[in-house]
């Protein structure tokens, strides 16, 4: 069966990211400030003035990539364990990897399904690690949920990417995730 490779630049991708990260912060920040006004306060972060401090500091930063690298693993978690449930063979047509060229990880699933459960699947890990805590950052007026939910909305950018591509296809239509590339192979239903 021919298919139509549709596939996104990663070097836009990460470009995509960097003004997706400006404009949610923008946009997340000043809701923030509209709705909680003077009670929402981001203090700024100060030099370490001692030893300790600069150590804390530095346990902090750690701890802070630490959470990161793990989130980053859970967001492909997230895409396998939705597209596990719409894949036939479940479990077993899911793979990771990470693009090293472009230090871009990776799910992929070597089967095909309809396109609205690849989207799902796509979109899945941007729901829970980007916009439910920037919806909690703001309901809370919490800087912490506001910087997770930003960096993983920006982290999302190439799904979101790969999901504007298919905006026009049919959703019934199959899609095969594409084994080596940020993108996907469109399989046209047959009317």
């Amino acid at each position: 069966m021919e298919g139509r490779k549709l596939t996104i630049n990663l070097k836009k991708a990460n470009t995509f990211s960097i003004v997706l990260f400006v404009g949610t912060a923008f946009v997340a920040l000043v809701a923030t400030k509209l709705i909680w006004g003077e009670a929402f306060v981001i203090n700024p972060i100060m030099p370490p003035e001692s030893d300790a401090e600069q150590k804390g500091a530095l346990v902090v930063l750690l701890k802070t990539a630490l959470l990161i690298i793990g989130c980053i693993v859970v967001h492909e978690l997230i895409h396998g364990i939705t597209w596990a449930m719409f894949a036939p063979k479940g479990w077993k047509s899911i793979s990771f990897g990470v693009m090293w060229k472009f230090l871009t990880p990776y799910c992929h699933c070597d089967e095909p399904m309809i396109i609205r459960h690849y989207i799902w699947g796509a979109l899945t890990p941007l729901i829970f690690l980007g916009i439910l805590p920037l919806i909690g950052g703001i309901a809370f007026a919490d800087p912490n949920s506001l910087a997770f939910g930003i960096i993983f909305t920006s982290a999302a950018a190439g799904d979101i990417m790969v999901v504007w591509l298919l905006r026009h296809e049919d959703a019934f239509s199959e899609v095969l995730d594409h084994p080596s590339e940020a993108g996907c192979i469109v399989y046209d239903k047959k009317h």
